[in-house]
């Protein structure tokens, strides 16, 4: 079975391996962040990153990653660093904004492209979105990536402005 972003498979394996220390805690673990109803997770990572992919072979991932500091959002270097961790290549951001989510908390947004490979085959293109917030004493990341020119799903939209903490 195939899946987007080739990073996806090498991250199922260490998980697998992790998951027998305990080491399993989910980044979404305090935040109201909610993947779209019957999305399958991987375990998370130590509590720095997990992903999500729909039940059906859609070359699409939603993907939380959490900073244990707070990352200066304003820094085009720190969304650089991320693009590279989800795999992807030839990322180009073609909308970067500040938005508010939560109600009062600043985020920025990025909307663009980049290539990914769907398990051993080539390189895509992709369609990416992504939301960048500190809360918590934290940089949060929620990124989805979808295949290029595809309607996107809105549940998983709706996801990237869930980065709230739960009070």
């Amino acid at each position: 079975m195939k899946r987007s972003v080739a990073f996806v498979l090498s991250s199922a394996v260490f998980a697998v391996a992790l998951s027998a220390c305990g080491l399993t805690s989910s980044p979404a673990d305090g935040l109201t962040f909610t993947a779209p109803p019957g999305w399958q997770s991987s375990p998370g990572i130590m509590g720095f990153m997990q992903f999500w992919t729909p039940s059906s072979n859609s070359d699409e991932v939603l993907m939380l990653f959490r900073s244990p500091k707070q990352i200066d959002t304003s820094n085009p270097i720190d969304t650089q660093e991320i693009m590279q961790s989800g795999k992807l290549k030839n990322t180009k951001i073609e909308d970067r904004r500040q938005i508010t989510i939560c109600g009062n908390q600043s985020a920025m947004f990025f909307k663009g492209s980049a290539e990914s490979s769907t398990g051993n085959g080539p390189s895509k293109p992709h369609d990416l979105e992504m939301t960048m917030s500190n809360a918590g004493g934290a940089t949060y990341f929620a990124m989805y990536v979808y295949p290029l020119g595809r309607h996107p799903n809105a549940q998983a939209e709706t996801a990237l402005r869930e980065l709230c903490i739960k009070h």
